[in-house]
């Protein structure tokens, strides 16, 4: 069982840094039981935050995995985060050049952007991370931050895009887990990515210095399906043309930024939506 291996590890763990549990529980700040309770392979009887807390004094990381129906939730999670690149690109006008899925691999530096856009005119670049939500900071800054470094390198000498100014943004869905997600990272978010969705938009709409943000992108085809399930659906503001402010708090119309996208681009073609 995962439960026996879970208080395997823990105590294997322990044994080899020469502690007692009764160290380990004080340094947890547990009792001695709840050590015993769990290295006997009976976590069902705990929390998750009690083993968190036993673990943490060992130096284990605990991850909470969840599995359905095999690859089948896979494929959900990947579905959904392909309708918000496609939600973001549909955003992305005409000026712009777009690429899904860029790969880069630089000096041992390797990664793939999920939107990469280049507007000749301006010479502006945008590295786009997008993230269908927001779970933690370590799979999202130290990527960003290699990016940030290394693709402006790699696609000046690749493809001739020699940027002057380079956008770095974290696109979320616009939705109420993902905004108490970033408001609880907020100290260390507001120094990362300290911009968010209307400084993101006015740099798009005319790129100028550089600028690192967030943007909760609004309208995006999951969110239309929960607030029109079991209904016809209605035309959005931005369909319209209409620039006024959806109902609910911090909800706007997106605008495309230069003029109406078309298709999605292939994965790895630079493509514009002319």
């Amino acid at each position: 069982m995962r439960e026996l291996r879970a208080g395997r590890v823990l105590r294997l763990v322990r044994r080899r840094r020469g502690l007692t549990q009764s160290e380990v529980a004080a340094r947890a700040g547990v009792s001695q039981q709840a050590v015993s309770l769990i290295e006997r392979g009976n976590a069902d009887d705990a929390t998750l935050r009690l083993i968190k807390q036993v673990a943490a004094p060992l130096g284990i990381t605990v991850d909470l995995v969840f599995r359905w129906n095999g690859p089948e939730l896979d494929r959900l999670i990947d579905s959904r985060h392909a309708q918000v690149v496609t939600a973001l690109i549909a955003r992305l006008g005409p000026e712009w050049a777009v690429v899904v899925e860029y790969s880069f691999n630089h000096y041992g530096d390797r990664g793939s952007v999920d939107v990469l856009a280049w507007q000749a005119s301006t010479r502006a670049l945008a590295i786009f991370e997008v993230k269908s939500e927001l779970v933690g900071l370590e799979s999202v800054l130290r990527p960003l931050d290699v990016k940030a470094r290394v693709v402006p390198l790699v696609v000046a000498r690749e493809r001739n895009w020699k940027a002057e100014s380079v956008g770095l943004v974290l696109v979320l869905p616009d939705e109420a887990t993902n905004r108490r997600a970033v408001a609880r990272l907020g100290p260390v978010l507001d120094v990362a990515l300290p911009a968010r969705t209307v400084a993101v938009r006015r740099w798009l709409e005319a790129p100028g210095a550089a600028i690192r943000g967030i943007w909760f992108l609004a309208d995006t085809p999951t969110r239309r399906a929960a607030r029109n399930a079991g209904s016809g659906g209605r035309v959005s503001s931005a369909r319209r043309g209409v620039g006024h402010a959806r109902r609910g708090a911090g909800s706007v119309a997106e605008p495309r930024f230069g003029g109406a996208g078309g298709a999605a681009p292939e994965s790895g073609t630079p493509t514009s939506s002319r």
